[in-house]
């Protein structure tokens, strides 16, 4: 009895090793879309109803359809610096490329299940491009510190 205890502790260790190196190595499979914005303050709060209202919502469906790992995030600066180079950046990140590709072919129809009538996922992106100023996206990866 006591050696099927041990072979299945040791199982278990070996399984949860290689499980937490896989989970480990798809980290760095991970894309992460940083989009910044420079918005206006008196176009702050239309900018804030579009992506709690709209955009978060979409977001949130895709997480659950497994296409984007966590949650939709939006940020704003705490501290200026000299002078603030954007007002809000909101980041989601991808689980992988094929993730990004499903994204592109899903939003309208995912938009459209959640806000009929809207025109899909252009619209509060329509929305949004209005009231900003400047906008950029960059996509970036975690690098590795160990070989």
């Amino acid at each position: 009895m006591q050696k099927i205890i041990q072979s299945i502790l040791v199982i278990s260790v070996l399984f949860s090793s290689l499980t937490t190196a896989y989970s480990l190595e798809d980290r760095y499979k991970l894309i992460i879309e940083e989009s910044f914005y420079v918005v206006k303050p008196e176009n702050s709060e239309k900018f804030l109803e579009v992506n709690r209202e709209k955009l978060y919502p979409f977001w949130s469906e895709m997480q659950k359809r497994g296409i984007i790992v966590g949650e939709y995030k939006l940020y704003s600066q705490r501290l200026h610096t000299l002078e603030p180079h954007w007002t809000y950046k909101t980041v989601v990140v991808f689980k992988n490329y094929e993730a990004v590709d499903q994204w592109l072919e899903l939003r309208d129809e995912v938009y459209n299940g959640l806000f009929p009538g809207e025109g899909g996922y252009k619209a509060p992106r329509k929305e949004i491009d209005t009231i900003t100023e400047s906008h950029w996206d960059e996509f970036i990866r975690e690098i590795p510190m160990k070989k």
